[in-house]
């Protein structure tokens, strides 16, 4: 059997995987590898340290230096591509002949280099990078921040068209799935739904104690909707709310001592955060914009009992019927009294499994994939 090599160029260092995109990108590593496919790992060093953890599934693993010096500002390419730009990482592809899968777009710096062009090619989308990043001004209240995201969002949308080479999309939504078929019609692009850390559905029976919000709260969308739920909603309830999760801001810290039935853990473990979502009895999920899939959706629905959404969180993702969604403040209100008065019962538990351990299955997405990229 001919072997099946593939390098992954990773945005950041994988592990631990403990936010979003990370986690994606290593436990479809895992995947793969586990489907015999031989990782050849390309990772740019930000902020993390160097992991051992990687090589147990990856039979090389290079590390990049990402240089962010302001001077990058002034290209015309994206900050998060222009800082990616390791002659290295282009002197490694060019070893052998394998096909690349470059981790959104931050990655596709040699996308198009001419060095490549003879390469099998695939991109993994997180999102629409470009209409993230508009959100993102949207919400900033600080100018040159607000700047930043803004002409960011102008130049990802303009590098965004260098992806009509490729041999293939592997879109993270069905939202997204739809805007690279249509935009880039000429792409063969594939829905590719999250990896995650889920093997099989893991959900107590009965009854929790407490609603659980968490995310990493440095991010400007989890801190709003963190805020909306301390401000808006919970003000008529009487349940203990847990908000959970990385570098909460000082602003968020002092709103949540002052609501008199919210407390707050910051920067837990991941079994710690584990134990949080099992124990739960809502685990509710908001969010103000619909960029890529919520991993936090999938984590709550195959470990947490009640998973309270807003349509932001759920739409499009065909777990709309496992998740109870709400708009507005009251409706919030009026869901979160009916539900802590019932308990999650063994056939919910199995309509979870039904669902859940098919479609959202690991080893059948890296088989998907790995046939995507070495059938065609």
């Amino acid at each position: 059997m001919e072997n099946k090599n593939l390098h992954i160029i990773s945005f950041n260092i994988p592990f631990p995987a403990n936010y979003g995109g990370v986690i994606d990108v290593f436990f479809k590593i895992k995947a793969l590898q586990n489907q015999g496919v031989n990782i050849i790992l390309h990772t740019f060093e930000y902020g993390r340290q160097q992991s051992a953890e990687l090589e147990k599934y990856c039979s090389q693993v290079y590390y990049y230096h990402r240089s962010t010096n302001f001077s990058k500002q002034l290209s015309t390419l994206p900050f998060i591509v222009k800082t990616r730009n390791a002659i290295t990482l282009l002197q490694n592809l060019k070893k052998d002949n394998h096909p690349i899968l470059f981790e959104g777009l931050h990655t596709c710096y040699f996308l198009n280099h001419p060095d490549l062009m003879e390469r099998k090619k695939y991109v993994r989308m997180h999102n629409v990078e470009w209409e993230y990043y508009t959100h993102l001004a949207k919400m900033e209240s600080n100018i040159l921040k607000k700047t930043y995201f803004k002409l960011e969002s102008e130049k990802l949308r303009f590098f965004e068209k260098k992806i009509t080479n490729v041999d293939g999309i592997l879109a993270i939504s069905k939202m997204d799935k739809d805007y690279f078929e249509k935009k880039y019609p000429s792409v063969s692009t594939h829905y590719i739904p999250a990896f995650h850390p889920n093997e099989k559905v893991e959900i107590k029976e009965g009854r929790g104690e407490y609603i659980l919000f968490h995310g990493d709260l440095s991010v400007k969308d989890n801190e709003q909707a963190a805020i909306f739920l301390l401000e808006k909603i919970m003000q008529k309830i009487d349940c203990q709310l847990i908000i959970a999760g990385l570098n909460p801001s000082g602003k968020l810290k002092t709103i949540i001592a002052k609501t008199k039935n919210a407390k707050l853990k910051a920067n837990v473990s991941n079994d710690e955060m584990e134990d949080l979502v099992k124990n739960a009895h809502v685990n509710i999920l908001l969010s103000f914009q619909s960029a890529g899939m919520k991993l936090k959706l999938l984590n709550a629905l195959f470990k947490g009992r009640f998973c309270i959404v807003n349509d932001f969180i759920v739409k499009n993702t065909g777990l709309e019927d496992l998740c109870l969604v709400g708009e507005a403040a009251t409706d919030f209100q009026k869901i979160l009294s009916e539900v802590f008065q019932k308990e999650f019962s063994q056939t919910e538990v199995l309509e979870r499994k039904e669902r859940l351990e098919i479609v959202f299955s690991n080893q059948k997405l890296a088989n998907e994939i790995k046939q995507i990229i070495f059938s065609s």
